[in-house]
């Protein structure tokens, strides 16, 4: 009698946290939960409180503070500089995150560019900037536009100095602020409650929210503190909606970029308003129009983070 040979399957390669996901390390508990919020604050203080101790430092240096002083374009090459400090450390802090303890590649947070990215990353803009800016226009007027010499740069506005005020307040916008707090919030700390999305929304926009208690936005009191939240919550409500109905993060990114963009806008070509009757207006827009994104994307069945763009 004889037996027809078994075939053999070589055993499989083992898998690296970097090249697959796996289980995580940290489970999905309420504790969890929390100890992934409380890093992804902590992850973005520490890279900020970095950049903002830099420039003491470099002061040191003999002959420094004459190359920096005033509007010399050191400056703002030492600010582009510190900007892209804090976006490196967030995304490192992040890439470390994902493969040590959520056991899979940071492109699973969304840090991955595809052919649709730039397409996404300009309708957040569009989107963000376009309804702050819209808000503003249809708010009553308590003051004329600003003139020159009160803008930044107003006194000294030669074509070199408005290039570099340009640079400055789209690397604030971008590389110091958007794309490290979306690839925290709207990435890391989205993409780990995938499973479930509802929470998942709700635990990054009410995080995310809460950090700007902090935020120097022009309050003058306690209670307007907690009404300049409605900013922070509005736009990150619109960056979530705007995510599940694309699948990239670089949606998010464009939203809270477009955010900055529209007010520098603003205030560069608008009446001036009520400062509280804009956060609650421009917040409660961009709420409203997040929520809708999002409602309409899960009843779609969109997935957190699933997209290639």
């Amino acid at each position: 009698m004889t037996t027809a040979p078994v075939a053999s399957t070589p055993p499989a390669a083992p898998t690296s946290p970097a090249s697959s996901p796996g289980s995580p390390r940290l489970g999905l508990g309420p504790l969890g939960i929390a100890v992934r919020v409380v890093v992804a604050i902590g992850i973005l203080m520490i890279a900020n409180l970095v950049a903002g101790l830099l420039p003491a430092a470099i002061l040191l240096i003999p002959g420094t503070t004459e190359i920096v002083e005033g509007s010399s374009p050191w400056v703002f090459a030492l600010a582009f500089v510190l900007q892209a400090i804090v976006l490196c450390l967030v995304v490192l802090c992040v890439w470390l995150w994902m493969r040590w303890v959520e056991r899979a590649p940071i492109r699973a947070a969304g840090w991955r560019w595809g052919r649709r990215s730039i397409l996404w990353l300009l309708l957040g803009v569009v989107i963000a900037a376009g309804s702050a800016f819209a808000v503003v226009a249809l708010l009553p007027a308590t003051g004329p536009v600003l003139d020159d010499s009160q803008l930044p740069g107003g006194q000294e506005a030669t074509p070199l100095m408005i290039v570099l005020l340009i640079a400055y307040y789209l690397g604030l916008a971008f590389l110091q602020q958007g794309i490290p707090e979306e690839l925290l919030f709207r990435g890391m700390l989205l993409w780990s409650l995938r499973e479930r999305p509802v929470l998942a929304v709700v635990v990054t926009t009410l995080a995310f929210t809460v950090i700007h208690l902090v935020s120097s936005g022009g309050q003058q009191s306690a209670a307007e503190h907690v009404l300049y939240l409605a900013l922070p919550f509005g736009f990150a409500l619109l960056a979530v909606g705007l995510l599940l109905c694309t699948g990239s993060l670089w949606a998010a990114v464009g939203v809270h970029g477009g955010f900055h963009v529209g007010n520098y806008l603003a205030v560069a070509f608008l009446h001036q308003v009520e400062p509280v009757a804009s956060w609650l207006v421009i917040g409660g827009v961009q709420a409203a129009l997040g929520l809708v994104l999002v409602v309409t994307a899960l009843r779609r069945g969109k997935r957190i983070l699933d997209g290639q763009s």
